[in-house]
């Protein structure tokens, strides 16, 4: 889990505090008039606050290409600012609290958001994005589930960016090991642990050498350990006896440990995943010693196949299914990639929000996959073709994104991407599934000073390496965690949703 499993579990224990004002020209006119009235030559003018750090190879903030193209499509010019992200924070908070924020401003986390919301300082979005009628893009191509992270008491306080690669996981095995030692693509846990085991014992890469292993791991047990609590179904929040249940103490979860306990034991996982980091971890692949491993679609972090040839050595497979043989999903607590609040005072909400449809609509597509018509990409006979990369600024100033994936985004991204990564994108959408019940818990100032995550990271780590026997300990670490603030979290947690989050979740 590791890494990767913190930052999912960090919507749910961690607090931390974005926000930042921008002081500077809104519309005098009222909002309703002012969204109405907005053109190319008459724009509304939004101040728009942005964690990035900017590469201005290509204009300024101020004026750019994309600032031009935008106010002719919609109307609205979107003035940035975009302080370096190591000030971002602080600068956030200072201007929010001054009573003097911009119109509309970028977080990655949504506990920012909640944050700020329980004190009366942000729009309530729900009447926008249920208004049909005035935004019909939004009501069509906006994944309801998308909006979870943000939502409270019915009230939605800030629009997502969501990704069209929100999940991104795959399993990968190196098929070449495959076809020599003659072994068939893994299915269960079981068969997994035989290919691994082969993989460690059988000499693989043909040196002569005990010098392999069958797994691939990083500290946290990151791209193996969830691609295993997943199988175990050790990886979802769920209602157990009636209570909104993390996955860290459970039963399902216990096995886990155990199965990667034995992975440990038998040699057939990589010993030094405590301190492989992710430098670590990509040198350890381009040695050639590892069998299996999981990673991100695009393959980014495979070196020495930056060519899109990463498919000649490593084949992306399906997880393995659980015990009662059905398929096995990687969590995730977003599809998201940041968000975008709206203070309370600004006064451009409605020229924000026909911006956002524009976006969400099917011109707004071909804006956020292609870029500049005329510039970065033109129509050939009805086709697309890419005249030049998209600059780094593009995607903050399209401020959110629908996350959509059908078969025009994919012809797209097809411009920038080999079939083969395509294909592996499918795959860890097919293997991947949103966490709702986590997604939507809400976001409690209380819970940020318990330590949580840390008790259940360390003591992962030390059941995993043989440290802690995970029978003898097991219930001692599952009292630990609940008198450390857990019992309390989990009675915030069913008390949310038995007044609003089973109306809420799928």
């Amino acid at each position: 889990m590791g890494k990767y499993s913190k930052r999912l579990h960090t919507s749910v224990t961690g607090a931390s505090a974005i926000m930042i004002a921008l002081s500077g020209c809104s519309s005098a006119v009222k909002p309703e008039a002012a969204a109405a009235t907005a053109t190319a030559d008459n724009p509304v003018s939004v101040n728009y606050m942005f964690d990035f750090n900017v590469d201005l190879t290509e204009g300024t903030l101020l004026k750019n290409k994309y600032v031009d193209f935008l106010q002719k499509k919609t109307g609205v010019k979107v003035v940035m600012d975009a302080p370096s992200s190591a000030g971002y924070n602080d600068k956030l908070n200072i201007m929010m609290a001054s009573g003097s924020p911009p119109d509309a401003f970028m977080t990655s986390t949504r506990d920012t958001i909640l944050k700020f919301a329980s004190q009366g300082l942000l729009t309530d979005l729900s009447p926008y994005i249920n208004d049909a009628a005035k935004y019909p893009n939004i009501a069509k191509f906006m994944k309801k589930e998308a909006f979870l992270p943000v939502t409270q008491d019915g009230k939605i306080y800030a629009f997502p960016y969501s990704r069209f690669d929100a999940l991104t996981q795959t399993v990968y095995i190196n098929k070449l090991w495959m076809e020599k030692l003659n072994l068939k693509t893994p299915k269960t846990i079981e068969d997994f642990y035989q290919v691994g085991k082969a993989f460690t014992e059988q000499d693989p890469d043909g040196n002569g050498k005990n010098d392999t292993f069958g797994f691939l791991s990083i500290s946290g047990l990151t791209y193996i350990g969830q691609l295993f609590s997943a199988s175990m179904d050790a990886n979802f929040y769920k209602i157990i006896d009636g209570k909104v249940t993390p996955p860290e103490i459970t039963n399902e979860y216990k096995e886990y440990l155990k199965f990667m306990r034995k992975l440990v034991k038998d040699k057939l996982l990589d010993p030094e995943f405590v301190t492989t980091t992710t430098q670590i971890y990509m040198d350890k692949l381009k040695t050639g010693k590892y069998g299996i491993t999981s990673n991100f679609w695009h393959a980014n972090q495979f070196p020495g196949y930056e060519d899109g040839t990463v498919d000649k050595v490593w084949e992306a497979i399906d997880l393995p299914v659980k015990m009662d043989g059905s398929p096995a999903k990687f969590s995730y607590n977003s599809i998201n990639r940041h968000y975008i609040g709206i203070p309370a005072s600004s006064k451009n909400t409605e020229a924000l929000m026909k911006f956002f449809d524009w976006v969400c609509s099917d011109e707004g597509k071909k804006w956020l996959y292609l870029g500049v018509e005329g510039d970065e990409y033109k129509m050939t006979d009805g086709k697309p073709e890419i005249l030049k990369q998209k600059h780094s600024l593009h995607w903050g100033f399209s401020m959110i994104n629908p996350g959509q994936y059908d078969d025009e985004v994919k012809s797209y991204l097809g411009l920038v991407y080999p079939k083969a990564s395509i294909d592996r994108l499918d795959n860890a959408i097919k293997n991947g599934a949103l966490d709702q019940l986590q997604a939507a818990l809400p976001y409690y100032p209380e819970l940020s000073s318990f330590s949580l995550t840390k008790i259940s990271d360390e003591y992962k780590v030390k059941a995993v390496l043989g440290n802690s026997d995970i029978d003898s300990t097991w219930d001692d670490y599952v009292k630990s965690w609940r008198s450390a603030g857990g019992d309390k979290a989990i009675q915030f947690w069913t008390d949310w949703y038995n007044k609003e989050g089973k109306n809420l979740i799928k």
